[in-house]
């Protein structure tokens, strides 16, 4: 059967891209689903093959449990060829390859006589305007739950704008909302500068061949934002033009029991009760250090000893009534 770019598989089930993790499942009636792994929502289960391959677990990931998932990966079962043998990626490539055609990239990426079941010794990858496949053969067999593993193979869907479009129109609205209301502030901006530059969210790719391409387009970085940090919201263009990148506004919402924290870029709204709020110093050790102010879904960072997301962190707890939680460590 050729490759569709447009879904994936679970043994004999093909789900299409743009599904949530609960549509996935109602779609696997009777599959048992294991302990999910941390980060990303997940399932996890039993997968016996994919693409004519034999396999022993698969894992689909989406940012959140409503959103789409975005990337399903399988582990490949360890064939009879021993633990030398784990490492060899023919098994694998030649059909791969026959499927897919010739890979984008592909290269041993370890010293093979310092190898071992932790590290990947060959990868290769695959690219459609639609999805990146990308295979990784360990440098020995992993013992995981389904059975043993020797490779793994990713699937990445790539049309972010396609998965965010719902939440791309909502957060566009709240934005909206949210700029007529900055029309009528009277008074001056709270500012705070930063030695460091804030960039707006976006989300690096380094399997794509560009792994910025939100850096040039608008539609890209804003619909990144609502798939990724539904709490950020695009900055009111009057708030932006009081702004550089080095300057972070606290200000009242006129006619709202809100408070907000803008970049030139990215905006949080903030009630006495949240969100939660933490302010991460790293004092010089191995390196300069830094300084990293978490504000819900927004993050903000600058040099060490520097008085900026010092003196807003305050601001944040004696004006808005925040929580800060304070955290000191060494950069080592």
């Amino acid at each position: 059967m050729p490759f569709n770019s447009h879904r994936f598989p679970v043994n004999d089930t093909y789900i299409a891209w743009g599904s949530t993790l609960a549509e996935a499942e109602a779609l696997l009636p009777g599959h048992t689903w294991w302990e999910p792994y941390g980060g990303w929502p997940n399932l996890r289960g039993a997968c016996q093959s994919v693409f004519g391959l034999a396999a022993t677990e698969c894992n689909l990931r989406a940012p959140a449990a409503h959103k789409p998932i975005m990337q399903v990966s399988y582990q490949l079962a360890a064939l009879a060829l021993g633990e030398w043998m784990a490492a060899v990626p023919e098994p694998w490539l030649t059909p791969l390859t026959a499927l897919l055609g010739p890979p984008a990239e592909a290269a041993f990426t370890a010293n093979t006589w310092h190898r071992g079941p932790g590290s990947v010794m060959y990868s290769a990858r695959w690219r459609r305007p639609e999805v990146i496949i990308s295979l990784s053969v360990f440098g020995g067999v992993r013992h995981e739950q389904g059975g043993p593993a020797a490779a793994g193979l990713w699937l990445d869907w790539q049309d972010e704008i396609a998965a965010a479009r719902p939440f791309y129109e909502a957060a566009r609205n709240q934005s909206a909302a949210l700029q007529a209301a900055a029309g009528q502030l009277a008074g001056p901006l709270q500012v705070f500068t930063t030695q460091l530059a804030q960039g707006g969210f976006m989300m690096a790719n380094f399997a794509a061949e560009d792994p910025y391409p939100a850096l040039s387009n608008t539609l890209l970085r804003q619909s990144q934002r609502a798939l990724y940090r539904e709490g950020l919201l695009e900055t009111p263009i009057q708030i932006q033009d009081q702004l550089t990148d080095h300057q972070i506004a606290l200000w009242a919402v006129p006619g709202r029991a809100e408070w907000a924290v803008s970049t030139r870029w990215d905006t949080v709204l903030l009630i006495s009760n949240g969100p939660a709020v933490e302010l991460v110093i790293l004092r010089p050790a191995k390196g300069s250090g830094g300084l990293t102010l978490r504000i819900g879904d927004l993050r903000l960072s600058d040099e060490y000893d520097t008085p900026g997301l010092g003196a807003l962190a305050a601001a944040l707890k004696q004006q808005v009534g925040l929580v800060v939680n304070r955290v000191e460590d060494y950069d080592c």
